[in-house]
């Protein structure tokens, strides 16, 4: 009987993992305007979406291709677009697991946007595996084009092509490409196809965004993630809003007390996302009409914070329980200082977010929540240090790609 010899299964197995972390760790999507993946997986609940189209979405090509919302691709497409694309599958980049981002519907949510004084509009690319780039091609749908129909190639107008774009800096303390296009004469709803063509290698990426024509110069908020709300909060808590700046400091903190029954899931959203409102200079919550006015929702995981000024913002939401007035309990360690969970006292290389984007492998920080959490094994580290409003420890709303809870 034939053995395998001990190196050759170790040199199987490491193909094996490179072949799996090249399909987790890739690869990107425009941001700015959203994409329709980007915005529905993280503008709502991929597993119970309250957006209409987002939903019709999941129902057409199920919740997977939201959690791959970086990986609409062709592997070998070598700038053969067209021969590998059909007409009405551009938005999927012609991949039946993103076929749900094709459907022809008037309902998806757009993003204003207008030309700023040189006719400009800069797009922004969050590319979480940067590759060398050979052409990044912008194409947009026709003046008067009927979005109940599906996007074909010979009506879409390519406005801009760029080459050997740099990898910078981009909002959240991610890195991208930022890629100023002169847009052309347009009214109303339209879709803007993306094209990203590598150089090192026939691999390209394909993204969709829905905008609307705006006459008011730079009248488009920028998603900063959305409020999760899977706890029941008891009358009494106090909920403190903390907007962040690019280095994590804070520039706005607004605070609300629950009363009543405002705790429900679906309801202390919707009350902070109103104080919010009345208060905030910088940010709004809620859900964004195709007028661009954002107002909260009673819906669970669907009140979206928005940024009206600038990017690179960030939030947190501390959450402060009521005192425990029972005489007759002991004193609770977990409220009010520590709503939640007590102090852990390990050993930790830093308190999150110091020294973010220099966590590695096994990197053991202490959260804001108290709680010791140490950075995944590659692939996943490169999580660690990313957007904190998706990746912080224990907070993000997507920490568990990133982070194991001691």
């Amino acid at each position: 009987m034939f053995k395998s010899s001990p190196l050759l299964l170790i040199l199987a197995l490491t193909l094996a993992m490179l072949n799996h972390t090249s399909m987790l760790f890739a690869h990107g999507t425009m941001v700015i305007p959203e994409s329709r993946v980007y915005q529905c997986r993280f503008n709502g609940n991929p597993e119970n979406h309250q957006d209409p189209a987002c939903r019709a979405a999941v129902e057409a090509g199920g919740t997977q291709a939201l959690y791959d919302w970086n990986g609409v691709r062709q592997g070998s497409a070598n700038g053969q677009h067209q021969a590998l694309i059909p007409d009405g599958e551009l938005c999927s980049g012609g991949t039946s697991t993103f076929r749900g981002l094709d459907l022809a519907r008037a309902d998806w949510q757009s993003t204003a946007i207008s030309p700023d004084a040189n006719g400009q509009f800069e797009f922004i690319y969050y590319a979480t595996a940067p590759h060398a780039t050979r052409d990044m091609i912008f194409y947009m749908t026709p003046e008067g084009w009927n979005p109940s129909g599906p996007l074909r190639w010979s009506e879409m107008e390519e406005f801009c092509r760029l080459q050997d774009v740099p990898l910078v800096d981009i909002p959240g303390g991610r890195k991208g490409y930022r890629m100023p296009c002169a847009l052309p004469s347009r009214t109303g709803k339209h879709v803007i196809f993306h094209i990203w063509q590598r150089s090192d290698s026939p691999e390209a990426f394909y993204s969709c965004s829905d905008v609307q024509f705006s006459e008011s110069p730079n009248l488009f908020p920028i998603a900063l993630g959305t409020i999760t709300s899977s706890d029941h909060l008891p009358a009494g808590t106090r909920l403190t809003f903390r907007l962040m700046d690019e280095s994590f400091s804070d520039i706005e903190s607004i605070e609300v007390e629950l009363t009543g029954d405002e705790g429900h899931s679906a309801t202390w959203p919707f009350v902070l996302a109103q104080a919010v409102n009345r208060e905030s200079q910088l940010v709004r919550i809620g859900q964004r009409d195709e007028s661009g006015v954002i107002e909260p929702v009673m819906i669970a995981n669907s009140n979206v914070v928005y940024s009206l000024t600038q990017p690179g913002l960030s939030f947190v939401i501390d959450k402060q329980l009521p005192d425990d007035t029972n005489p007759d309990q002991p004193d609770n360690p977990d409220t009010p200082d520590n709503p939640c969970g007590p102090v852990d006292t390990g050993d930790v290389d830093f308190s999150y977010p110091t020294n973010i984007g220099e966590y590695q492998p096994g990197t053991i920080v202490k959260g804001r929540d108290n709680h010791r959490y140490q950075c995944k094994p590659f692939p996943f580290s490169g999580w660690c240090n990313l957007a904190p409003a998706y990746y912080e420890p224990g907070l993000g709303y997507a920490w568990q790609d990133a982070w194991i809870k001691l």
